[in-house]
């Protein structure tokens, strides 16, 4: 797919256009749709173009990321604007169907995908709705330039993915800051040096999972009888921590079903 529009310039668009142009994607070959200037703005740093209803140029796949309250009217755009539009859906929570309805002759597919696509690093859960199998081939290429794509055979889901990877960078940034408060009083507040320990930090956790997947193997790797991590994972228990966490990650996911209602 040579040329790429994404209707809605927000973060989640950001991060996408990031990823695949530092994949090797030219941003001449990205164009975007945006109404809200400071994201405008970040956009042109990048180098992709504004795209104009009147402007000649074949987009082979749009890419829908705006805010779900916008949803149905940017798409109902995208396919009166443009000819037999090939539409890939980054929003949240409702249904392919609120959208084929509209027209059963586009092709159509759900992808969720995180922030960390712009690393090259993103996870995207794919539901595909109504894409033939030669095109929808070509999304995938093109998601796997940012990161591990997960196709999924059922579109509940993905609000399952939603809750748990989609929003699941938050949740270690948020873990994060408890570490942050304590690093920077071992570090005397040299905020250059807590942020190398964090990034090693998470570094070294990402690497031990890539070559021992056993996590209960790469606890006792680091636990000692009667020793400091014995005492801190005590607590968590005792506390119930993973029950807590869980809790979210059910929270954020009924939060994703609940929006298909809402719209």
């Amino acid at each position: 797919m040579k040329n790429i529009a994404f209707y809605g310039g927000g973060n989640i668009s950001q991060a996408v256009i990031e990823g695949l142009i530092f994949s090797g994607l030219s941003p001449k070959n990205i164009f975007f749709v945006e109404r809200n200037t400071k994201n405008q703005n970040k956009l042109k740093k990048l180098k992709v173009r504004s795209l104009k209803t009147n402007q000649k140029v074949k987009i082979d796949l749009f890419i829908l990321a705006v805010k779900p309250k916008d949803a149905i009217e940017a798409y109902q755009e995208i396919i009166t604007n443009f000819k037999n539009p090939k539409v890939a859906c980054l929003v949240a929570g409702i249904k392919s169907k609120k959208y084929t309805n509209l027209d059963k002759e586009v092709e159509f597919l759900r992808a969720m995908p995180n922030t960390s696509s712009r690393f090259g690093l993103g996870i995207t859960a794919l539901y595909n709705s109504s894409f033939k199998k030669t095109n929808l081939s070509k999304v995938v290429a093109l998601l796997k330039k940012i990161g591990i794509v997960i196709k999924v055979d059922k579109e509940s889901k993905i609000d399952e993915f939603t809750g748990t990877i989609g929003s699941g960078p938050a949740y270690f940034f948020y873990l994060l800051k408890s570490y942050e408060k304590k690093l920077m009083n071992i570090c005397n507040g040299d905020k250059k040096i807590v942020r190398e320990v964090m990034v090693n930090l998470i570094k070294g956790v990402g690497t031990s999972v890539e070559n021992n997947g056993n996590l209960n193997d790469l606890i006792e790797t680091v636990k000692s009888k009667k020793g400091t991590t014995e005492a801190g994972l005590k607590s968590f228990q005792s506390n119930k921590l993973a029950i807590s966490f869980e809790k979210g990650l059910n929270a954020a996911i009924k939060r994703s079903k609940e929006i298909s209602n809402e719209f």
